[in-house]
């Protein structure tokens, strides 16, 4: 293993300029057309895959559904196929002799060019035969989790964490473990393929067999470098992260609190960490195809050598001094997303509050207490669950069945409303509320109205399909149609609520977005906070929709979802997020620049 590392090292250090002039191109090359392209790609299938999946149900259900495997397949095969092309060029320089760096560079891009039929083959060859062998792993995971935990409400499952999803945890991890080993066993079988197709000029299937011929007796050194490989892209950028955390608290203490110094200083050290970030990537990458290149080596007895003459390539005569643009590129790219991210510290911010299910810290979730107590804490919204009783009345409520509040395995949509309204819905959450009530949404209105906006969580079920317009009817009778958000995890629901009433705002609640989404079917996007990105922030913005987060309790996460630049942060503790946005507001222009960039690095 130890003259594996050195020989992969040896060709880092050899080759380094002009892996570097591959990397840059092909990432230009990415961005500029291939990304491009596979956007393009996957939203003409939109016909055939339909909307996305938002929800844990949802996602099981589309990805057996005849679109969602084409849209599965056809987003696996393009992911491998970028991985893949950036590996071939990469494979050529390693095995290139080390000088003429630009002219190298170039000619890796041609030669993989000219193998690109060949490298789409073998892509979906892969792709195909490690799906095969992953599906009974992944179907045993879906026939577990649907035998174990379908009696029980998804919002339960989390909050009570009873035994079977226990179970399911041990099944589902057995079942990856299946997976891992057996896929990774096929992964280290053709681990050579790509050095076999782009120097021996190798049909995909030739490749394939000689790898597996080659791998043999080498699976054991291959396995140790890449567990060590994988440590150290994990570990590096998590070190890098903490590093440049400690060197901005060091900065932010001594430098004066001036906008004309802080600028330029956290200008110049955004761009070391950019530049920094950058390294670690090419250095990942690029240590990845010399690792192959020196195990294809040692798995051939040969030494290096150059391609095959087809995959040659003749550059201009100036081609030499322009080696050392890849440097100057690398350096200005920095400094450009540097600006890029300076300019977007200095936005002022403007969140609103949702109040999730009213101040649910303080006062039983979805009562007229935790309404009032909302408000007071400074909520602009509040945020609500509505199903429908049997008799047609729309109340706040959140569970799937009674049991957790009332002690009653009945659904809401199966009792009159006359049954439970004097049921006592405050006790479980503190004895202070005994006497608090089941709220209906009428009630909800006439507590907001003139003092917050409603966020109406429909909650439909099989039982209740007339719930929409219901909602949809008493709030056009109450004329609280303004100010008001619908919002729901299906499609269907907010189609029908646009159709019924298009004055009313819509939101889209999703879990996770598997599949294609369709902007122009909502107006606002709701995303779990451990989804929500700035990338998911620019792309709804950019669609004109507004990107409403949730659940956020902890004051940190708030600041960075602030900063961040969401429109939206769904809470249930609004007291602590206004008390929060109060404090940033009366910073200054210089304290809550570094603000901001402590939340960047976070």
């Amino acid at each position: 293993m130890k003259t594996l590392i050195t020989s992969t090292l040896k060709i880092l250090h050899t080759r380094r300029r002009a892996l570097l002039t591959f990397h840059l191109f092909f990432s230009g090359l990415a961005m500029a057309a291939i990304t491009p392209a596979i956007t393009w790609a996957l939203a003409s299938l939109r016909p055939v895959t339909g909307r996305a999946a938002i929800s844990t149900g949802g996602m099981i259900e589309y990805l057996t559904s005849p679109g969602g495997v084409v849209w599965v397949l056809v987003t696996l095969n393009l992911t491998v196929l970028v991985i893949m092309l950036q590996q071939a060029g990469m494979t050529l320089i390693a095995a290139s002799p080390p000088y003429r760096h630009y002219q190298t560079a170039m000619g890796a891009l041609w030669g993989t060019a000219r193998r690109c039929v060949a490298l789409i083959q073998l892509t979906v060859i892969q792709v195909f035969t490690h799906l095969l062998i992953a599906l009974p792993f992944l179907a045993a995971t879906g026939l577990a989790w649907a035998w174990l935990t379908s009696s029980y409400d998804p919002y339960l499952l989390r909050e009570e964490l009873p035994l079977e999803l226990w179970w399911f945890a041990v099944c589902a991890t057995v079942s990856m473990l299946g997976l891992i080993t057996c896929n990774g066993a096929l992964y280290l079988r053709w681990i050579l393929v790509v050095p076999c197709l782009m120097l021996r000029s190798q049909r995909p299937v030739e490749a394939l067999r000689e790898s597996t011929r080659l791998t043999r007796g080498h699976k054991g050194h291959a396995t140790g470098v890449l567990a060590s490989g994988l440590t150290a892209v994990i570990l590096l950028p998590i070190l890098v992260t903490l590093a440049f955390d400690q060197i901005a608290s060091l900065l932010l203490t001594i430098l004066p609190d001036r906008t004309g110094i802080l600028v330029p200083a956290i200008f110049l050290f955004i761009a070391g960490y950019i530049l920094i970030g950058i390294a670690v990537t090419f250095f990942g990458t690029a240590a990845y195809g010399a690792f192959i290149v020196s195990l294809y080596y040692r798995a051939t007895g040969r030494s290096p050598r150059m391609p095959e003459p087809s995959l040659s390539y003749t550059p201009p005569g100036n081609a030499g001094p322009k080696a050392w643009i890849a440097e100057a590129l690398v350096v200005i790219l920095a400094l450009g997303q540097a600006w890029f991210v300076v300019d977007s510290l200095d936005q002022r911010e403007q969140v609103t509050i949702t109040a999730h299910r009213g101040s649910a810290f303080k006062a039983p979730e979805n009562t007229l207490s935790a309404i009032e107590q909302a408000i007071r804490d400074g909520a602009d919204y509040i945020e609500v669950d509505v199903q429908i009783t049997a008799d047609g009345v729309p109340v706040l409520w959140h569970d799937s069945d009674m049991s957790r509040i009332f002690g009653q395995r009945e659904r809401i949509s199966e009792v009159a409303f006359e049954d439970i309204r004097n049921r006592d819905a405050g006790s479980w959450f503190n004895t202070d509320f005994a006497g608090e009530r089941i709220a209906t949404l009428s009630q909800a209105v006439e507590t907001v109205r003139g003092r917050a906006g409603l966020f109406v969580d429909l909650k439909p079920d099989r039982n209740t399909p007339n719930l929409t317009r219901a909602v949809v009817e008493l709030l056009q009778s109450m004329n609280f149609v303004d100010g008001t958000v619908i919002a729901a995890a299906d499609w269907t629901t907010l189609r029908e609520v646009e159709r019924l009433e298009p004055g009313l705002k819509t939101a889209l609640l999703a879990q996770f977005v598997v599949g294609p989404l369709w902007e122009d079917n909502y107006d606002i996007l709701g995303l779990r906070s451990n989804r929500a990105t700035p990338a998911a922030v620019a792309r709804a913005h950019r669609d004109d929709n507004e990107l409403h987060v949730w659940t956020v309790n902890r004051r940190a996460a708030m600041s960075k979802f602030v900063d961040m630049g969401v429109d939206n942060i769904i809470t249930d503790r609004p007291d602590v997020l206004s008390e929060l946005l109060q404090e940033r507001a009366s910073l200054s222009n210089a304290e809550l620049l570094a603000t901001k960039l402590r939340n960047w690095l976070r």
